[in-house]
């Protein structure tokens, strides 16, 4: 038999065995601070189970949003935030869980307000992106780009970020040379850089 038939034969078993996944049994195993772990076992079609372990998405609606934002000279707003996994602060976007009821757009002005003190007149959908899919669902997170931004208030006092100001072409450059490593800024900022949007 030949390597590629044999490969197009494993691959339908492999698929076929995905298919009609059952759940079987699914226990809460902590809930708290908006992060939930859930343990289901699951039934495959071919009757072999799997107990699977995963975060759930902690927050109230169907996903969360990130916006990158943009000063008339092309000064992208980060948020500076104390990472414990990590043990320092690590520079992000404007982001957040979606509340439900609100469109992702509601949600991303919401966020760039609540952490940076600014709103935008434009704001335009640019990709999503889910987290680590086998342990972390089911959310995406909705991306959106403006140069648009307004003063509009001092941010919300209980957001614990540094807001900092950084030309994209620096941004950019951090990215490519693995400094800035958080998912939404990496992935917004190639993004931006894809499609030309600067």
């Amino acid at each position: 038999m030949a390597l590629g038939n044999h490969v197009k034969k494993l691959r339908v078993r492999v698929v076929g065995k995905f298919e009609n996944v059952k759940i079987l049994q699914s226990r809460l195993v902590y809930d708290k601070h908006g992060r939930r772990i859930l343990e289901d076992v699951l039934e495959f079609a071919d009757g072999s189970t799997h107990e699977w372990v995963y975060f759930k998405a902690g927050w109230e609606g169907p996903g969360a949003v990130a916006v990158a934002a943009f000063t008339e000279d092309n000064k992208m707003i980060l948020t500076k935030q104390y990472r414990h996994p990590f043990g320092k602060l690590m520079e992000d976007l404007p982001a957040g869980g979606m509340i439900r009821g609100e469109t992702p757009k509601q949600a991303a002005l919401r966020e760039l307000e609540e952490e940076t003190g600014y709103t935008a007149e434009e704001l335009e959908w640019i990709g999503r992106f889910t987290w680590a899919p086998s342990v972390m669902g089911p959310g995406t997170v909705e991306i959106f780009f403006t140069k648009s931004l307004k003063q509009r208030s001092s941010y919300d006092p209980n957001e614990i970020a540094n807001i900092e100001f950084v030309d994209f072409q620096q941004v950019l450059k951090k990215v490519l040379n693995g400094e800035y490593i958080d998912s939404a800024l990496v992935i917004a900022t190639l993004l931006i850089s894809v499609k030309g949007l600067l």
